[in-house]
């Protein structure tokens, strides 16, 4: 990504990223080693910052904009610095009526309670601020709610979405040219078209892609598979002339003529099917993802499938059901103007140059 980053004419501060050595399976079904692994890259972040700005004053920023990943970074950086902050949530946003790690834990909105861990991770998040020389409430630096907010969902897919307040900008998908991957054009054989794709983490899980194979093999459709890192596309077996299989390739020049998208519900996966107002059939690998998977079903956007009974049949019939509803392709439809009205990269870009505009406003 380094190369992306300097094109645009940013300054670009590298470091060793702690992601390169997880474990992806035990992401899957571990929250404690997400978390963990969250935090420390946060703790890799902030070490390089330091370095950076020990040899460099004069490049003290203005603004942190940190990514809701890495909160603990862009926490006590902004702290340490005396400088605001605005949140990147590339997820569903959190507040009184609405909690997405209730969601997660509880199969539900409600807040189920703390899991035991959460100590732990307290007390982990209090030595690093203090290894940076900020005083602070471990709590207040993990749920604070910052006075300022970009979340990347139209506000109509945002569980209770009427309920947050000016803090949040419902700006949508930040969605833009994928020059680093290579472009999709449907071959003139007039087939439906569906994306099947199943995120990073279910490398761990390949028989997902295994069973999507043996299902779009009995279909006559154009299927496009994209493979994550350090999976063989030799175990998914003979593949039909319909079905293509991708290492890299821009998911959103597939959904541009995609019928049905089959995914994890991955929420970047999903805008960017939305984006084109493409509905989806998820087939979730994680907890995180079973939120996202219910949303879609509330919303009439597709259907949700359990991925420890799911056979060629039962995806077959779900892809077909979903490309046959003609309220599915409606609603899915609807959607796509909720995320064209969002704003999207134009906005957000716009919001974070008025807050910068702030900044100086007060420092005037």
């Amino acid at each position: 990504m380094a190369p992306l980053v300097e094109e645009t004419g940013a300054g670009l501060l590298c470091y060793d990223s702690i992601y390169a050595g997880a474990d992806l399976r035990a992401l899957e079904s571990d929250p404690l080693a997400l978390v963990s692994l969250f935090l420390d890259e946060s703790r890799a972040m902030l070490d390089a910052a330091d370095r950076h700005l020990a040899g460099h004053p004069d490049l003290r920023p203005d603004l942190v904009v940190y990514d809701l990943t890495v909160l603990h970074a862009g926490r006590v950086l902004a702290r340490k610095l005396g400088v605001p902050a605005t949140q990147l949530i590339p997820i569903f946003a959190s507040n009184e009526h609405y909690s997405f790690l209730g969601s997660v834990y509880a199969g539900g909105d409600a807040d189920p309670g703390m899991p035991a861990w959460v100590d732990d991770m307290l007390a982990r998040t209090r030595a690093l601020a203090a290894r940076h020389g900020v005083e602070a409430d471990p709590a207040e630096l993990w749920w604070e709610v910052q006075d300022s907010n970009l979340v990347s969902l139209p506000r109509s897919f945002q569980p209770a979405g009427d309920t947050f307040d000016e803090r949040f900008a419902f700006v949508g998908p930040c969605l833009g040219e994928r020059g680093f991957l290579s472009g999709w054009e449907p071959p003139d054989d007039g087939l439906p078209v569906a994306l099947l794709t199943f995120g990073t983490v279910a490398a761990g899980r390949p028989e997902l892609f295994r069973t999507c194979v043996r299902a779009f093999a009995e279909l006559p459709w154009r299927g496009v598979v994209t493979l994550p890192p350090g999976m063989d596309p030799g175990y998914l077996g003979p593949l039909p002339p319909t079905m293509e299989v991708r290492r890299w390739v821009s998911h959103v020049s597939v959904l541009r003529h995609a019928t049905v998208a089959v995914t994890h519900g991955g929420l970047g996966t999903a805008m960017e099917a939305l984006h084109w107002g493409c509905p989806m059939v998820v087939v979730p690998a994680t907890p995180i993802d079973r939120v996202a998977a219910r949303r879609v079903e509330e919303l009439g956007l597709g259907r949700a499938l359990d991925p420890d009974a799911l056979t060629p049949e039962r995806l077959v019939e779900a892809v077909l059901a979903v490309a046959g509803d003609e309220r599915v392709r409606h609603r899915a439809q609807a959607m796509r103007g909720d995320i064209g009205r969002a704003g999207g990269t134009t906005r957000a870009a716009d919001l974070l140059e008025g807050r910068l505009a702030e900044v100086a406003e007060v420092m005037a």
